[in-house]
């Protein structure tokens, strides 16, 4: 795959990231790009490594073991890892590279990679693009924004799909719901037989990233999107039916209020949730933890319960522009990205689509029958990112979940509300 273009030079452009106003004079030494002067391939030194990935149960250690033996084409490279809770992961790097410091290299959500290219914080990588064009699928084009690979396909869990406990679904002799009133009516049913939450999700704003993922889902299950290419598009009648649903869930009583997403991933995996609409990262978190009462055979997998397809978590591998290694963090992401790394990760990554068409182990598509679920969503799955706003997607997300979250805690009619989003945006964006 060709994926090299000619891009602007990032010095030109202005250091534009969300809050660095209010920081940029804060000291982070203790956080500033390591490593000694980049000037050639062969730098040595410490590389440091940043993924929220790396604390998540089961998963995490998985993922490390796989990276942490790289010593770089000259043996003189020592990879350190940097572990951020994925709660305050985007806000907490965006502060330490508006400040020139920062891991040298790092693993991106879609949405803040588009910010940090705009802020000139990234470096280019279409000199890597080009070397490994063959090997490359069509999954990297995420990696290439505003005329510039800038970063990989690190992974791509796709929140295309419904995972349920199938002891519950067997006790209760239910069928696994295809529709939006089918599975409101499965959650019932589950609720009221076993007293336990038939579905839970994300539906607070202090989980601002995750819950956009989550609710991306529901717009786009309805067949609604944010804009149009050109223009937003909030309050078209699709977002409103989508709203309209996610709170009438919330509304029966089946999902659990309060629960942040780590809480009720625990109490699915203990048997204690229904269903969940979920990537197939945590899927496989979920299945890889020893301790959880679901495992690869008990749970399972299937589109979601909605007219059309879902969201995806495009997590994207870059590297800091600021950077006192640049080439030995170059070459790691080269090593990523080559068939020794693809097949070193693709053991912690289960059943996501990766930079590369390396197969899952057959050992791990036996013991895990959900994964194909995921393997076939992520062909359909699309980007949480506002076509036409890219740079612009977080905060556009969160006025639209505000919103969502103010009628679900203060009542209101949807329609009426999400116009109200509209107007604002369209006033604050032009």
């Amino acid at each position: 795959m060709k994926l090299n273009h000619a891009h602007p030079s990032r010095r030109a452009r202005a250091l534009r990231i969300t809050g660095i106003a209010a920081v940029a004079a804060i000291a982070l030494a203790g956080c500033s790009a390591s490593g000694d002067a980049g000037d050639g391939g062969d730098a040595g030194g410490e590389l440091t490594f940043s993924n929220w990935q790396f604390l998540e149960d089961g998963k995490g250690p998985i993922i490390w073991d796989a990276v942490k033996g790289y010593t770089g084409p000259n043996d003189n490279i020592e990879l350190t890892k940097v572990e951020i809770p994925f709660a305050n992961y985007a806000d907490k790097l965006s502060t330490e590279l508006g400040a020139g410091g920062g891991p040298d290299v790092m693993v991106l959500q879609d949405s803040q990679f588009a910010s940090l290219v705009d802020a000139g914080v990234l470096e280019p990588l279409d000199d890597i693009a080009d070397e490994l064009s063959d090997s490359l699928n069509n999954t990297n084009e995420a990696g290439f924004f505003q005329d510039g690979q800038y970063g990989f396909n690190w992974e791509r869990p796709t929140y295309n799909t419904v995972i349920y406990n199938k002891d519950i679904f067997a006790e209760l002799d239910l069928e696994v719901p295809t529709t939006f009133e089918e599975f409101l009516t499965t959650a019932e049913t589950i609720k009221s037989e076993l007293g336990i939450a038939g579905f839970a999700g994300r539906h607070q704003t202090a989980e601002i990233d995750g819950w956009t993922l989550e609710m991306a889902n529901w717009i786009y299950g309805f067949g609604g999107e944010l804009s149009d290419g050109k223009k937003l598009t909030i309050d078209k009648a699709e977002n409103v039916e989508a709203v309209e649903a996610f709170l009438e869930t919330f509304e029966s009583g089946v999902a659990p209020i309060g629960d942040d997403a780590s809480t009720f991933r625990a109490k699915f995996g203990q048997g204690q949730v229904g269903m969940l609409f979920e990537n197939s990262g945590v899927a496989t978190t979920i299945t890889s933890n020893p301790d959880n009462v679901v495992n690869g055979e008990n749970m399972g997998a299937a589109p979601l319960p909605l007219a059309n397809a879902g969201s995806n978590s495009q997590l994207i591998i870059a590297v800091n522009a600021n950077s006192d290694n640049v080439e030995a963090a170059k070459d790691f992401v080269r090593w990523v990205l080559g068939e020794e790394g693809q097949t070193a990760i693709r053991a912690g990554l289960g059943a996501s689509a990766m930079a590369t068409d390396v197969e899952p182990d057959a050992e791990f598509l036996a013991a895990n029958p959900w994964a194909t679920q995921f393997l076939e969503a992520a062909k359909t799955s699309k980007s949480t990112l506002v076509e036409g706003f890219e740079t612009e997607s977080k905060p556009i997300w969160r006025e639209v979940l505000t919103a969502v979250e103010d009628l679900r805690v203060n009542g209101g009619d949807v329609k009426s509300k999400l116009a109200e989003v509209q107007k604002s945006l369209e006033a604050e964006l032009g």
